[in-house]
């Protein structure tokens, strides 16, 4: 999301230097489902593997900052080039996983949909530093970025993507089944929309590996939709190149 955050989230009580392209900073958690979620956050490893892929794929002309708690966002505010993740977004990327996976995969379905978020937040960072034009919505083409990336330069990214994608769909499972006025002219795309537009990217970059993975859309649309996809994600990854570090 792009907007500008409350200023009274920039009171911090710890910051450690991720990169010299990403400043980390910590809000102090508010009970004890924050400081769980606040300790995974650390404990996994998250911030380094993120910074690093800032390193490598994105050329940014200014350090951007990342800080954890508040209670707004996730979102970017280009006002100040920070990225804001709330503790109570991976504490709701928890309820979902957990009411929907087994419990030894709760955590890595979390860290896979913080990191899809990351990489979206730091998408719109990458929009205004390096002034790309963008012809559409913003929040689906930095969704398309954060796939591309996790399925290009992560390990096990695919599976990463699809794991970032269930969490739309869980998302949507849990909505009151139509949509009100305010999401219509909203400036993200439905859950749903997002869920399949994750899972068409993944499969459009390996179709054979990923052959069943789009078997939910109805069979008389199936066959076109999978070349669609493969389209997509070859004309996506190549047109995003145009503006990422050369690999």
């Amino acid at each position: 999301m792009l907007r500008k955050a409350l200023l009274g989230l920039l009171f911090i009580t710890s910051s450690v230097l991720a990169s010299e392209l990403v400043e980390l900073k910590y809000q102090s958690p508010k009970g004890k489902d924050e400081q769980a979620a606040y300790q995974l956050v650390v404990e996994s490893g998250i911030n380094q593997q993120f910074s690093a892929l800032v390193e490598e794929v994105f050329p940014f002309n200014n350090a951007m900052t990342l800080v954890y708690g508040g209670d707004e966002g996730p979102l970017y505010d280009p006002s100040i080039h920070t990225l804001f993740i709330p503790y109570s977004f991976i504490l709701e990327a928890q309820h979902y996983f957990s009411q929907n996976r087994s419990a030894d995969e709760v955590n890595q379905g979390v860290l896979d949909t913080l990191m899809h978020t990351l990489l979206h937040e730091a998408g719109h960072a990458l929009v205004v530093d390096v002034d790309i034009p963008i012809l559409g919505r913003e929040e689906d083409a930095v969704d398309n970025l954060a796939t591309i990336i996790m399925l290009e330069y992560l390990e096990e990214g695919a599976q990463a993507a699809i794991n970032a994608a269930d969490m739309f769909s869980y998302e949507s499972e849990e909505g009151s089944g139509y949509y009100d006025f305010g999401e219509y002219i909203g400036d993200h795309s439905f859950d749903l929309q997002r869920y399949f537009a994750t899972l068409c990217l993944v499969y459009g970059s390996d179709p054979k590996e990923y052959a069943d993975l789009l078997n939910e859309i109805e069979g008389d649309y199936l066959a076109e939709q999978k070349e669609v996809c493969e389209e997509n994600y070859q004309q996506l990854s190549v047109n995003w190149h145009q503006y990422l570090k050369r690999r």
